[in-house]
């Protein structure tokens, strides 16, 4: 595969150097690291009974170099939902961490935005193609939510917000699996707050979610009312116990590098206990809805109204007369004293999650668990939350350097944690289709990518915003019975992993790559997205040139020997009428349901 690339002139370099290309500082002659060199060669390389041909000189100005691709491809997958051969052929060789720094500049744009103008589009698409008043959408719920989800991920280069964005919104979990399926603005501005936040600060993210209304009806904490001894009424406690276990601190007091505290009989130690999750709920009472959309019956937010009349995208509001008054003694021993506001209850409590020592190396194993890998090691997460406790610069929870950190880190870069059988985890189903929307040139007639999800959501159990619980798809903690559970080492994604959701992804690659139905909305007489193969057919005459293509921007460079060689030995059957197109569609779907592709190192 490289001497092709290489020509015979790079042959002669090779004999000298050592070629490892899980290296982010490529040192290339000719290319942007050395721009004052300039480089001739005198021999280029030419396949036998091809007219094409390959200069040498890319062996050394790096455009041959697939090492460097394949890393920047990996790399890719890693920070995004997603990308193309373009994208990855402009980062091989490049400063990862310059591109970092442009991503997290880049504008944005809301999910609640695209929520609107998709809304917009639909209803003016429904009387475009015959619809009547009563039947046109009045207001958007989870399908315009999909439409604008999938529109950004296909359209936006906000890349590695978007991931980030996808990341949280696996920790700190409301799904359209509820009421809240009809409130598509609510909900999409509930996603947005893991879009501004995705570089901001876990403090105010913090405190985002819990006075969220999607949040308040989705954990119950909306029209929380103070004790009532009359009616033997007491504070739900049902956000006190998940802000605690799942957005923060955790089930076991923890060590900086993630790992468990142990008591002098060796068992874990819980961080908290069912004094703390009822003294916590009384904080959390007295939040109701703070504006109501225009209808028939209120003309202001009051104290115990459902839903239904809500403007679900502006937080929660105190009133102050059902909060729960009085001192509270909090997990850890943090002290809230009497007469103080509903609202400065909640700073407080929200303050003392946020300093607590378990809430670094908690959140931050759980977003590399999600971004790069499941098992990372008690070294790699205390590195990481070094920098949740300090930025560098005295900032706590600074998410930005947080994820710069977990990305750049030695265990997210070198070829050792490759070459780690306990390294990797299984693709979650929704990563792979995210990427093979990017890494493939898939296109709709009109440039849009309304985009349902519905059968993949059937059968996978997977879409955005869609967990059946708030524990979302999978549990961080799950480990599958076999070699993983016999070496302590969890695979989350295994947990949504059996025989019929793997049918099902058959299932689903052969509609991308065979059937080409890639995308289709539920709008009448709307184009399906399909996949544009006429570049990748032009390499298919030679089934090597095909498969390095692919194994670049799906495998990153590492699918094996024996997956070759069956994809080879496949597509090469295919030699009369249209036996390109045919031997691309076969080899797409060959690697995406190969264990190579599977398995992401």
């Amino acid at each position: 595969m490289i001497k092709k690339c290489l020509g015979r002139a790079g042959l002669m370099i090779l004999g000298s150097l050592s070629f490892t290309w899980a290296t982010a500082q490529l040192q290339i002659l000719g290319g942007a690291s050395h721009p004052e060199i300039e480089v001739y060669s005198s021999e280029n390389w030419q396949p036998f009974n091809r007219k094409d041909s390959c200069p040498a000189v890319v062996a050394f100005n790096g455009d041959g170099l697939i090492g460097a691709q394949c890393e920047a491809s990996r790399f890719l997958y890693q920070a995004t939902l997603g990308s193309t051969y373009e994208e990855i052929r402009s980062l091989a060789g490049a400063d990862f961490g310059k591109w970092i720094d442009r991503q997290m500049a880049l504008p944005y744009r809301t999910v609640l935005e695209e929520t609107r103008e998709v809304l917009k589009e639909v209803i003016d698409w429904h009387y475009l193609t015959g619809g009547d008043s009563i039947d046109a959408p009045n207001y958007a719920n989870w399908l315009q939510i999909q439409y604008a989800w999938w529109n950004q991920h296909m359209l936006h280069n906000d890349r590695l917000r978007q991931r980030v964005a996808f990341a949280l919104s696996e920790i700190f979990v409301v799904s359209i699996e509820s009421d809240l399926q009809g409130y598509g603005e609510g909900v999409a501005s509930y996603y947005d707050l893991f879009k501004r936040n995705a570089f901001g600060n876990y403090r105010d993210l913090l405190r985002d979610v819990a006075l969220h209304p999607a949040m308040g009806y989705y954990l119950s904490h909306l029209n929380n009312p103070k004790t009532d001894t009359v009616e033997n009424t007491h504070p739900d406690e049902n956000f006190a116990r998940e802000i605690m276990q799942l957005f923060s601190i955790g089930l076991y007091e923890l060590k900086p590098d993630g790992s468990h505290k142990l008591d002098s009989a060796g068992r874990s130690i819980a961080s908290y206990n069912q004094r703390d999750i009822k003294e916590l709920a009384k904080v959390f009472t007295g939040l109701g809805i703070s504006k109501v959309v225009p209808n028939m019956y209120l003309d202001t937010a009051i104290f115990g109204m459902g839903i239904y009349f809500a403007d679900m995208t502006v937080p929660m509001r105190m009133y102050g007369r059902w909060h729960e008054p009085g001192a509270k003694t909090l997990v850890n021993g943090a002290f809230i004293p009497e007469g103080l506001s509903g609202m400065e209850d909640i700073e407080l409590a929200l303050d003392a999650l946020f300093h607590h020592p378990n809430t670094g190396p908690f959140i931050c194993k759980q977003l590399i668990q999600r971004m790069i890998k499941s098992n990372p090691s008690p070294e790699y997460v205390g590195r990481v939350a070094a920098v949740f406790a300090d930025d560098g610069f005295g900032v706590r929870g600074n998410l930005g350097a947080v994820i710069r950190a977990l990305l750049l880190d030695p265990e997210a870069r070198t070829c050792e944690a490759l070459q780690d059988p306990a390294n990797g985890q299984l693709r979650e189903p929704l990563l792979r289709y995210t990427h093979f929307c990017r890494a493939l040139d898939v296109e709709q007639y009109y440039g849009r990518f309304w985009n349902t999800g519905y059968d993949f959501w059937l059968s996978t159990g997977q879409l955005p915003l869609a967990s059946p619980s708030v524990f979302n798809f999978f549990s961080p903690f799950f480990h599958p019975r076999g070699p993983l559970d016999q070496l302590g080492l969890v695979g989350p994604e295994f947990q949504i992993h059996n025989a019929r959701t793997s049918i099902g992804y058959l299932n689903l690659v052969d509609n991308w790559a065979i059937d080409n139905y890639v995308m289709s909305s539920w709008e009448p007489d709307d184009p399906y997205t399909i996949l544009n193969i006429s570049e990748l057919e032009a390499l298919a005459q030679d089934a090597e040139v095909l498969i390095n293509h692919l194994d670049m921007v799906l495998t990153h460079g590492q699918l094996s020997d024996r997956t070759r060689s069956i994809v080879r030995t496949a597509i090469e059957k295919f030699i009369n009428g249209n036996y390109r197109r045919e031997r691309v569609r076969m080899a797409i779907y060959l690697v995406m349901i190969s264990p190579d592709y599977a398995i992401f190192k």
